[in-house]
């Protein structure tokens, strides 16, 4: 046990040594911030996305000697949020966290009170959560060839429960029941935090989600699988889905930071740096993969083109299954 705790803490400490970015001299020379820090976060207070908004907003304050204050605007499928950091004066002192409908709404609305293209700035990705297949102990599987044959046998369509409409726990579960030929029926709540309410109470019976994991530590839920490509080092012995029967199955949940449009490189190169910095911290990191998250980070091209790839990836699964905001 002792020789396990010393290798993963020179991983940890590895990572931190590698975790800084390199910066221009422009940004590394930038009084930055100069004021507050608003940090404007698309779901509701007590959701997996807060805590990790308000554990990387501690170590930001201590790096910037300036408070990073977290605002949350949930709502209006992340646009509220959205469209209050795109409309807010691009110096970089109000920033974005949200998730993948961030990359999808230009897709799934007809108009929107932002550009995507111009008003908004990728920052970097902050983390990688894979979502884990949960289900209410009394529903009587154990695994998801047990699960897809009780479903397959229902009459009628199986409810599954939701973070929201277009969320990664949305889509998690479309992908899931699209590549098994199931008929199931989304129930979308208000973020994780309310979904888990009726879970845990067995008034819906399962869900994908990345916010579950104390629940199924706690034994309060049963994990079936997670949705990676590979198992995960925090439930080693859940295998993925993709290995339970169903080969190429894959749906990571991820978070990213955003600026304004038109806030200057150099702002927007030092924020990316800090808080790449940040999450791949010795302490702060380990924080994160106690909730299941795997800490990310990168630069703003980066995080651009992975935002890229999933608008592509997920669009074709919303087009081929008409999937739409109510």
């Amino acid at each position: 046990m002792k020789r396990r705790t010393l290798i993963h803490a020179a991983a940890v400490a590895a990572a931190a040594a590698a975790a800084a970015l390199p910066l221009s001299a422009s940004s590394q020379d930038l009084k930055w911030p100069t004021k507050p820090v608003r940090l404007v976060v698309a779901y509701p207070p007590g959701g997996s996305t807060d805590t990790q908004a308000r554990l990387v907003a501690k170590k930001l304050s201590e790096r910037w000697g300036q408070p990073v204050i977290v605002e949350n605007k949930p709502g209006g499928n992340t646009v509220i949020a959205t469209t209050a950091v795109a409309k807010a004066e691009p110096d970089g002192h109000t920033l974005l966290l949200t998730a993948l409908p961030v990359a999808l709404n230009p897709l799934l609305l007809d108009k929107l009170p932002y550009d995507s293209a111009t008003e908004l700035t990728p920052v970097t990705l902050l983390t990688t959560i894979p979502n884990i297949l949960v289900v209410h102990p009394g529903f009587g599987v154990k695994n998801v060839q047990e699960l897809i044959a009780k479903i397959k046998s229902s009459p009628e369509p199986t409810p599954y429960a939701s973070a929201g409409l277009v969320t990664s726990t949305h889509l998690s579960a479309a992908m899931f029941a699209s590549m098994a030929n199931l008929k199931m029926t989304h129930i979308a709540y208000k973020g994780s935090a309310a979904a888990h309410q009726d879970l845990l109470s067995g008034r819906v019976q399962i869900m994908f989600d990345n916010g579950a994991l104390q629940h199924v530590k706690a034994g309060k839920l049963s994990a079936l699988g997670v949705t990676s490509a590979k198992r995960v080092r925090w439930l080693p012995d859940v295998p993925t889905v993709a290995e339970q029967g169903l080969p190429g199955y894959e749906a990571v949940a991820w978070y990213g930071i955003f600026a304004a449009g038109g806030t200057p490189k150099a702002v927007v190169d030092r924020a990316a740096a800090d808080i790449t910095w940040a999450v791949r911290s010795p302490d702060l990191a380990p924080m994160l993969e106690g909730m299941g998250a795997n800490a990310e980070g990168g630069t703003p091209d980066e995080f651009r083109k992975f935002v890229a790839s999933e608008a592509q990836r997920w669009g074709r699964l919303i087009k081929e299954q008409n999937i739409k905001l109510e």
